[in-house]
């Protein structure tokens, strides 16, 4: 129990870098979502295409298999280590490559947000000569961001738990760390739960916001 606690700081170091990792794929998988959702309802067939083909890609094939053949797959074809570094690129790819999975759920939240807001306000739009943009802008992201919030934060948390799939490849963060820790201490049970405490920590308080926050969209729709 000792070695366990003298190991807390290794453990919360690699929560740091999972918080980390999170931030960056959390803030890129929205903006992906953003632009293939659009591409996605699009009237330009081949961008609906490129999105679909994207999004069925994606979703229908396992996270693991992904970082696997971008992290470990592109470097035996492409001098990526040389371009970005041996140590970088991994990180780097490890980080997109998240993104665009999670990316792919966050388009199908956006799109269906979009098309949840009533046809007659892009109407109402259209009527006083609104373009497409300003009515995208100003009259249905913000009506649909509302309807978006809670499955974006749900998908947040579920980013965060997708982490834990860095450490088969080699990246370090919370469990790589305590792989590490039980490597030495031999205290696997007691590592894994603390692990799994501190990921529940996070989660459980992502969960809780997203249930308030939930309840007060519900009244200001009121």
């Amino acid at each position: 129990m000792d070695s366990t606690i003298q190991n807390l700081p290794v453990l919360l170091d690699g929560l740091r870098l999972t918080i980390q990792y999170s931030i960056a794929a959390i803030i890129l998988m929205i903006a992906i979502g953003l632009v293939a959702a659009l591409m996605r309802l699009s009237k330009v067939r081949i961008f609906r295409w490129i999105a679909t083909a994207y999004v069925e890609i994606f979703r229908s094939t396992p996270l693991l298999v992904q970082l696997f053949t971008i992290v470990l797959g592109v470097p035996a074809i492409l001098p990526v280590n040389q371009w970005f570094g041996q140590l970088t690129y991994p990180i780097l790819a490890a980080a997109l490559t998240l993104s665009l999975n999670e990316g792919a759920y966050v388009t199908e939240i956006i799109r269906a947000g979009i098309l949840g807001v009533d046809r007659g306000q892009k109407e109402a739009a259209a009527s006083i000569a609104m373009s497409n943009f300003q009515t995208l802008r100003y009259i249905v992201l913000p009506q649909a961001f509302k309807r978006m919030i809670p499955p974006l934060v749900n998908q947040a948390a579920q980013t965060i738990k997708d982490t834990s799939l860095l450490a088969p490849i080699g990246v370090i963060e919370l469990v790589y760390k305590a792989e590490i820790v039980i490597s030495q201490t031999f205290a696997s049970f007691q590592i894994w739960s603390i692990v799994g405490i501190l990921y529940f920590i996070i989660i459980f308080a992502i969960s809780k916001y997203t249930a308030r926050l939930e309840r007060r969209l519900q009244v200001d729709k009121r």
